[in-house]
């Protein structure tokens, strides 16, 4: 049986709802499609986790500084703007969110969580989760 952590003081960024990408210091761009805070630092999944897990799966370490963009180590975290300031990532976005409707079997949002709890992560007190499951 998985331990579950719970937080009680959690940063804005745990809690946004809008979408996020995170950039890397050379550049680089991903879609985070699930955020959870870690005694590292943060503990994201990318977009199509399903297809490779092993490199879908993220911790980044450091503490989270900032309202918005907010920053972790040397990465920045942002929400990602849908009026076509990020066309190629909310295209990505829209694709996979789209593959998960037509093919529901295929990710399952349990199976985050439950990855979130083997690698330490907090969850926040009102995260709607079914204590028997996990």
């Amino acid at each position: 049986m998985m331990k579950l952590i719970k937080r009680s003081i959690v940063n804005k960024l745990f809690t946004m709802q809008s979408p996020l990408y995170i950039k890397y210091p050379n550049g680089e761009t991903r879609v985070i499609e699930a955020l959870f805070e870690h005694p590292e630092g943060i503990l994201y999944f990318e977009l199509f986790l399903e297809k490779d897990p092993t490199y879908s799966i993220h911790i980044i370490k450091d503490e989270v500084m900032g309202d918005g963009p907010w920053k972790v180590g040397q990465c920045s975290l942002h929400v990602l703007g849908c009026n076509h300031t990020h066309p190629q990532l909310c295209e990505m976005r829209a694709f996979w969110q789209q593959e998960l409707l037509q093919n529901p079997d295929q990710f399952r949002a349990n199976d985050m969580v439950k990855i979130a709890c083997k690698k330490s992560a907090f969850l926040p007190g009102d995260y709607p989760i079914n204590d028997a499951q996990y």
